[in-house]
């Protein structure tokens, strides 16, 4: 395991030198263009009442970030912002002006929340869209802004960095050297040329909790969702109010096998969807919706991207045969890192 760490931040540390190059000097005019304008966009979340302490943690009860999505008035900010299931929500826009807003929904997966508020005058919108950057146009050691506007109501809060990682958390996020608070989650990463990169939100390897992945913040590990990937499927459930969980099969892979093993099914959870298709120690995957599985990783990489009750196709070998099933996910069992969370209701 300490081999894997140890290939794994010499990767990192190859990759920035490599793209390092690539990097030219900022414009500060530039610059200041991309934060007026993506600041726009940006809400001021104020949250009112509700639970100051969940467990052993201390909720983010004050002010946080979000972004206007449309002149429908969706707000899309962090899940970890409502911890403390506020009892009221003000948004506070750009141009000065104050709204009440509603929980919409919730995704679990990419630790999301959707907000929305009513009789919203978007005049101070400009009519052209934000313009996001593509995933695979996103390099590693680029410089990055990181914009919210929780700590002042009339100018943004900025942190600088640039692109530590990619793939980051089961290939749901990428990585930043920036510092990313309590304060800044809801808030986005963009790059030198205007362009949205990712929402910043806390994640963590090993708990699907609420507050899973806080406690890396001031470790020079901030993680962020691609707007790429929150695409019309996820937006268009959470607007019509579906909280969506992380998909869960209950295929379990030995701990050092994850990163360079095969995937070799070590243990099946009782009852899970895994279990009930007939899935043994010892079957081999090979396939997930007709593409190739070579490592346990890919694996892991691939379904833990998924939603409940999504239908996925695996094949796998067994005594030198294969065969084809179809699974529905169910959603995942919340994994605990020993802290406690509340889990929100749509209201």
């Amino acid at each position: 395991m300490k081999f894997i760490f140890v290939f794994l931040f010499f990767h990192i540390c190859l990759e920035s030198a490599l793209f390092a190059q690539d990097i030219l000097p900022v414009n500060s005019n530039s610059l200041q263009d991309t934060i007026d304008t993506i600041s726009k966009h940006l809400v001021r979340i104020d949250t009112i009442g509700g639970f100051e302490k969940v467990g052993s943690e201390f909720a983010n009860e004050g002010t946080s970030t979000g972004i206007l999505l449309d002149k429908e008035g969706y707000v899309l900010t962090s899940a970890f912002n409502f911890l403390h299931d506020p009892t009221s929500i003000l948004l506070r826009f750009s141009n000065g002006t104050k709204k009440i807003a509603r929980r919409v929904a919730v995704d679990r997966n990419r630790m999301l929340t959707l907000l929305k508020v009513e009789g919203l005058n978007t005049d101070f919108l400009p009519d052209t869209p934000l313009p996001i950057r593509p995933k695979n146009e996103i390099k590693i050691a680029e410089p990055i802004t990181v914009i919210a506007v929780a700590l002042s109501p009339n100018e943004p809060n900025i942190t600088r960095g640039i692109i530590s990682g990619k793939n980051r958390i089961w290939n749901k996020a990428i990585q930043t050297d920036a510092a990313i608070g309590p304060n800044n989650y809801g808030g986005v990463i963009a790059g030198d040329d205007g362009k949205l990169f990712a929402i910043a939100v806390p994640l963590s390897m090993t708990s699907n909790e609420l507050a899973a992945g806080t406690e890396t913040y001031d470790a020079g590990v901030g993680l962020a969702i691609p707007f790429e990937d929150i695409n019309k499927y996820i937006l268009e459930k959470l607007k019509n109010g579906k909280n969506l969980e992380a998909g869960y099969i209950g295929i379990e892979f030995k701990e050092n096998q994850i990163f360079v093993g095969e995937p070799i099914i070590n243990n099946t959870a009782k009852n899970s969807p895994a279990d009930k298709a007939g899935l043994k120690k010892g079957d081999k995957i090979t396939k997930i919706n007709n593409k190739n599985i070579n490592t346990a990783l890919e694996y892991e990489m691939y379904i833990k991207q998924k939603y409940a009750n999504e239908k996925i196709k695996l094949t796998y070998s067994r005594n030198g045969k294969e065969y084809n099933i179809t699974i529905e996910t169910i959603p995942q069992p919340i994994q605990s890192t020993n802290k406690s969370t509340k889990k929100i209701k749509n209201k």
